[in-house]
């Protein structure tokens, strides 16, 4: 399941080893979103980023994907 505003660590494809975050953007309507890649966990070294036009799109383009998300833990202790 896709986790929006939550730090993912992604293994398979050209991405294994980076990091992924999605943010919903305030469109109105649909919400779009930005999906930001990364080589470490606070988002600092080797940044790149997708676009998806809605909900939709995301699903596809993280089914389309070669990857395995594992979903971390806020670094706050929050689920």
């Amino acid at each position: 399941m896709i986790q929006i505003g939550k730090v993912g660590a992604i293994s398979g494809g050209e991405e294994d080893g980076r990091f992924v975050n999605i943010n919903e953007l305030p469109d109105d309507p649909p919400p779009s979103y930005l999906i930001l890649l990364a080589h470490d966990r606070d988002f600092t070294r080797g940044c790149g980023d997708y676009w998806a036009e809605n909900s939709d799109d995301l699903g596809e383009f993280i089914n389309e994907a070669p990857w395995a998300i594992t979903w971390l833990p806020s670094e706050n202790g929050d689920e």
